[in-house]
């Protein structure tokens, strides 16, 4: 591979020059270590390619590029251990593009109540719905970005991974495994030139005969080796390699990033109960959880006044009966909630009519309805 002539990074010469050693050095015994030491992971799985050609025509698949798709989604702020079963409840659920697509959001919604970062799911639900809209399906880089919720790394990967194609990879596994082998003192940070180096690096690797698995090699190993704390250098296969192990810095290369303060925040939650029915509201738009089925919940500045607040909300029913029923307490981010659950009774009074976005569901059938793990730790009882 030559050097580029109008590199966007600040890749020098002689870094380029000892990257490329580098990385010769360690396709091998980078492939020979991953045959033998790769998890068995459903998306891994091969297909048959045969009934890939009619809808993939530019390029036959070696993998389901929609199963790709959906792991690397998932993958996204998420460990591996939880998002297995969850995949295969997915795709049980949902196991082609057009019934994503068919499915509405509420399906979408619940099938993803747990892993957290809701929008991932919305975006699969808008990517897939976009993908049957179109005469040809995607198979490049440049295709795969113009699905809602695709960015270069998720396009990079389901590229090299299902089609075998030469596209870079850069995940926080890549970042740290380049920091080590290359000695880089820095990280990938947003719109700099350092991120332009790493993505130029990860465009490098991938430049060499059966990409798709030399990324997937790079990823495992920094996943199951080369460990953000203590790693298992010992097992590595790229000792010789390293820079970092060479100079005893392997505990210190890449730099931590710095963890955002953790905020707590008082909320209040209601199971408000009513002839055996239970009062369920759609969360506003904009709002924490918008577009989720959730109990009455009040957070921040507003859960002392949450009786008022309610009654506000909810002009044409009477609190009856009102007792604490649990605490418990749920991360979303930076942020650690401490809900407080209330059993509410309450009657509606003649003139009662549901506000905007509220429901009321017969209680065995309220698990049913709901999208989110938050609404279901509130259901719960201890």
């Amino acid at each position: 591979m030559q050097k580029r002539s109008t590199s966007p990074s600040p890749i020098s010469t002689a870094f380029y020059s000892t990257a490329v050693q580098i990385f010769a050095q360690c396709r091998l015994p980078l492939r020979k270590w991953f045959k033998k030491a790769a998890r068995s992971l459903p998306w891994r799985e091969p297909i048959d390619t045969a009934g890939q050609k009619k809808k993939w025509s530019d390029l036959t698949a070696r993998r389901s590029p929609y199963a790709v798709w959906v792991s690397e989604i998932m993958l996204q702020q998420t460990q591996v251990a939880a998002v297995v079963p969850y995949f295969q409840n997915w795709m049980a659920r949902f196991p082609t593009v057009e019934a994503l697509a068919r499915a509405s959001e509420e399906e979408v919604l619940r099938a993803w109540a747990g892993l957290g970062y809701y929008a991932r799911a919305r975006n699969l639900h808008r990517g897939a719905q976009k993908m049957v809209s179109l005469e040809k399906r995607p198979v490049t880089v440049e295709e795969w970005e113009r699905i809602p919720g695709i960015g270069p790394y998720t396009a990079g990967a389901i590229v090299s991974l299902a089609f075998g194609m030469r596209a870079p990879i850069l995940d926080g596994n890549v970042v740290r495994v380049f920091s080590r082998l290359l000695g880089l003192d820095f990280l990938p940070g947003k719109g700099t030139a350092e991120k332009h180096l790493y993505w130029e690096l990860a465009r490098l690797w991938a430049d060499a005969a059966q990409p798709g698995e030399l990324n997937e090699a790079l990823m495992e190993l920094g996943a199951l080796v080369c460990t953000p704390v203590n790693p298992e250098c010992a097992r590595c296969p790229l000792p010789f390699s390293c820079s970092a192990l060479q100079g005893g810095r392997q505990n210190e290369l890449p730099p931590v990033k710095p963890r955002a303060r953790v905020e707590e925040v008082s909320a209040v939650a209601l199971r408000a109960v009513s002839g055996g029915k239970v009062l369920v509201e759609t969360r506003a738009p904009g709002s924490f959880l918008a577009g989720h089925a959730m109990f009455p919940l009040f957070h921040g500045a507003e859960a002392p006044s949450w009786r008022a607040t309610f009654q506000q909300r909810h002009p044409g029913l009477k609190i009856v009966e009102a007792r604490p029923a649990h605490t418990f307490r749920h991360a979303i981010m930076a942020k650690r909630y401490v809900v407080t659950v209330w059993e509410l009774t309450v009657v509606r009074n003649a003139a009662y009519e549901p506000t905007v976005g509220s429901h009321w569901f017969p209680e065995p059938e309220a698990d049913r309805v709901l999208t989110n793990a938050l609404a279901r730790k509130i259901w719960t009882r201890p």
